[in-house]
């Protein structure tokens, strides 16, 4: 017969000893893992892919609209500015857009699609911002015209402060 005063202890430190190495392992697996640090880029969407729209475009329409300030609106063609986007093949892409009164401003950086996350949705990261800092655009391309249109920032004054914005861009190969 077992003597249950001494086995007593010995089964509770194993009992403590198993749960805590459950527990650990449970946090080293939820530290490690990240959702968007993974984030997967690839140059093919499931419509459009990069190669379809790799290459130099100008806008014929680029339309900002405050989020913040209901009723701010600017269209950058009609007041006289421009924008121009570059494509590479490896998604690398610069933006240009030049604004009357307030200057240019080039922005660049990555894009793609993710189709098992976002459909055809376009992904774009800027450099200088984490990978899990992108936006997503809707993207068309009929007729030769490029049809870009999302949730940015812009800044409609010129003073350095971003408002969230709508942006619809068209844009003809250049």
């Amino acid at each position: 017969m077992k003597n249950k005063g001494l086995d007593y202890p010995y089964k509770k430190a194993r009992s403590i000893f198993s749960i805590s190495m459950v527990l650990i392992t449970i946090a080293v697996s939820v530290s490690c893992s990240s959702d968007d640090d993974d984030l997967t880029i690839s140059l093919d969407g499931p419509v459009l892919s990069v190669s379809d729209f790799t290459g130099n475009w100008t806008a014929t329409s680029a339309i900002f609209e405050s989020i913040d300030v209901p009723g701010n609106r600017l269209d950058i063609i009609e007041e006289g500015g421009s924008a121009t986007l570059t494509v590479q093949a490896n998604g690398r892409f610069a933006i240009t857009i030049n604004t009357p009164g307030l200057g240019s401003e080039t922005f660049s950086g990555e894009l793609g699609f993710n189709g098992e996350e976002y459909g055809d949705r376009l992904i774009v990261v800027f450099d200088g911002d984490a990978r899990d800092d992108y936006e997503l655009f809707n993207i068309g391309f009929e007729n030769n015209v490029l049809f870009l249109s999302g949730i940015t920032t812009f800044d409609f004054t010129g003073n350095g402060t971003e408002e969230s914005a709508v942006i619809d861009l068209g844009m003809v190969r250049s």
